[in-house]
């Protein structure tokens, strides 16, 4: 699985030929975490989805133990951005999309991931959409929920700099911005999470 080879490969730059002691007490402490949620006691859906969140602070927090807090973070952004766009790009894939309209490739994606991406789990609200813009608010954010319950809400930013690391490239097309502010988002305190996107001209 290409996620665990990140992982791997990042924790082997970072942490040396320890990395494998390393992974299995994440792995252990993944569980412990999850376990202290409310989903543990769920049967919803969103179960499945949330306990790979917590493999992702296991890791943060374990880090921890080896570095400050800001070089941990940065290490886990290292692994999280390449691990979220990757999911995207392989939901994109799923999609028979070349002779679509940039619009239509982008509605369709949409679309895909209000099935079976983490949008099925926030509430897409649409403010515009026509052939040139999109524009929607997210207004329940699984991440933030997630990350939030377990203490370490800060992660919750890297799946923001997913967006703006994957949509440039999958849409060029588009603009893709957040009406003003990159921390236009519920990761950064916001009420709902702004995505806006603008066909360029010429």
């Amino acid at each position: 699985m290409r996620e665990v080879k990140i992982i791997k490969s990042i924790l082997r730059k970072e942490i040396g030929w320890t990395w494998p002691i390393f992974f299995f007490k994440c792995l252990f402490k993944k569980n412990f975490i999850f376990n202290k949620t409310h989903w543990a006691w769920s049967k919803s859906s969103e179960v499945k989805f949330v306990k790979r969140l917590a493999l992702a602070s296991a890791i943060y927090l374990e880090l921890q133990n080896n570095f400050d807090k800001q070089k941990a973070f940065e290490i886990i952004k290292e692994m999280l951005v390449p691990i979220g766009c990757n999911e995207q790009w392989n939901h994109l894939r799923l999609l028979n999309l070349g002779n679509k309209a940039p619009m239509e490739r982008l509605m369709a994606f949409n679309n895909l991931m209000d099935k079976k991406g983490a949008p099925r789990f926030n509430r897409r609200e649409y403010i515009r959409q026509d052939k040139n813009t999109c524009h929607f608010v997210i207004k329940r954010c699984i991440f933030r929920d997630f990350f939030t319950e377990e203490r370490t809400p800060e992660l919750t930013e890297l799946f923001c700099e997913v967006d703006r690391e994957f949509f440039p490239k999958a849409f060029p097309e588009f603009e893709f911005h957040r009406n003003g502010s990159w921390e236009n988002t519920i990761a950064y305190g916001k009420d709902y999470c702004d995505f806006m996107f603008e066909r360029k001209k010429g």
